[in-house]
């Protein structure tokens, strides 16, 4: 096995990096680091160095590491420069981190290899999380009859997901599609979302564009665009009769799919001016009768499963 650093002779220039830096072989083994991956990952250059890199990587994506490094690696002539890739990492001790990763090839003497810059964006994650739930609390705020309801239904949507066995970073994007599944009602104004009572046609179709607004909104925020199909396409439905686009089956986002059944169980649960809210056991029976018309069949079974014992028993909202 070549000595990467050393046949570069850049040691030095490794050095002066400030994320931490990884160089891996075509067979996944690490040949080189610099002395700010032993900070970010806990292990000494010694206890690294050879070792597959497979043990910077949580369980859950090693499979999705594995096709990029195939993929990398296939056709010499095309490389993936510069590269970026959000994911997640593992340390020593078993903790995970958030990171940005920056891939770019480098020609050895005999082959290419792999060189990862990871950074570290564990504050960057949490600001951005902390931001999105003051968003949310804005909304909630601002609309007193569906207070806490946004907390309610993002944690039962990331139920239903795990339920699924989606990928983490899957789930972090629906959790923030649920967070800011209404934030389009911003751009609807006071006189029609505060109504204490039911709308005109006209009044909803001013509401039914609230999807469209949030795209607007969100759309220009890049972290954020994986998040919009909650957003912008919860109030589609299965059978296509839905907005703002009218998608049917599987053209509808499967985050959106999953959200649309828990808006719905937590919006008829909840009292509204013009009517009480429904027991649990009715709006049971009202999700499985809108089965294959407003929702997903799959999703609805997946739903059962999972609050049928429970939430269809209650009276209130807890």
């Amino acid at each position: 096995m070549e000595t990467v650093i050393s046949e570069f002779s850049c040691p030095t220039l490794l050095e002066a990096i400030p994320d931490s830096v990884v160089i891996v072989d075509r067979n996944g083994a690490i040949v080189g680091v610099n002395t700010q991956t032993e900070t970010l990952f806990g292990y000494s250059r010694e206890e690294i160095l050879n070792e597959q890199v497979e043990i910077l990587i949580p369980t859950k994506i090693k499979d999705v590491h594995t096709k990029y490094r195939e993929q990398f690696f296939e056709d010499p002539g095309r490389r993936f420069m510069g590269t970026r890739l959000t994911l997640t990492a593992l340390r020593k001790d078993g903790s995970i981190l958030p990171v940005d990763i920056s891939l770019s090839p480098m020609q050895g003497k005999s082959d290419f290899y792999i060189i990862a810059a990871i950074r570290d964006i564990s504050d960057m994650a949490k600001a951005q999380e902390e931001t999105l739930e003051g968003w949310s609390r804005a909304m909630d705020f601002r609309d007193k009859e569906t207070e806490e309801h946004t907390q309610r239904v993002t944690r039962m949507t990331v139920q239903i997901a795990r339920k699924m066995a989606l990928s983490e970073t899957a789930i972090t994007r629906i959790r923030h599609g649920a967070l800011l599944h209404d934030i389009g009602k911003m751009g609807v104004p006071d006189g029609i979302l505060l109504k204490p009572g039911k709308l005109t046609e006209e009044e909803w179709a001013v509401m039914r564009k609230h999807p469209e607004y949030a795209y607007e909104m969100l759309w220009p925020i890049s972290f954020l665009r994986p998040a919009l199909d909650i957003p912008y396409c919860h109030h589609e439905k299965w059978d296509g009769t839905g907005y703002p686009r009218g998608l049917k089956g599987e053209d509808i986002p499967l985050a959106a799919r999953i959200f649309a059944v828990v808006d719905v169980w937590d919006a008829l649960r909840c009292d509204r001016p013009y009517r009480e809210g429904w027991s649990g056991a009715r709006v049971c029976e009202y999700i499985k009768e809108q089965s294959g018309k407003h929702f997903d069949p799959q999703i609805v079974d997946v739903f059962m499963e999972l609050f049928a014992g429970s939430l269809c028993q209650e009276e209130k909202v807890k």
